[in-house]
């Protein structure tokens, strides 16, 4: 079987070439779930940041609503307090009219 050295650096050589095609086929494996891991964390963070993406346009739109059902608010107030305000001065100026 094993006749020279030669036949036994061959077998060595080719027992080292066997555990190093083990060793690299292992980390490429490990490797390959590093980058699995990354794209599964960065769906993640990405789904997450739409999320708040879509949170702070639904609350921007919600905010722009109120605002301008405020400032309608706001004008029909101060219609009702100058229609006041005249029912008011009309009363005093009647009142004034019959006291005198």
């Amino acid at each position: 079987m094993l006749e020279t050295s030669k036949d036994l650096l061959n077998l060595v050589i080719a027992f080292c070439i066997l555990w190093f095609t083990v060793f690299l086929c292992w980390v490429i494996y490990y490797f390959a779930m590093i980058l699995r891991k990354i794209n599964e964390v960065m769906e993640k963070v990405t789904s997450t940041l739409d999320a708040v993406t879509d949170f702070f346009k639904k609350a921007k739109e919600k905010m722009d609503k109120t605002a301008s059902s405020v400032s309608v608010l706001l004008e029909l107030g101060k219609k009702i307090f100058n229609i006041v305000k005249e029912k008011q001065e009309e009363k005093k100026t009647s009142k004034r009219k019959v006291v005198k």
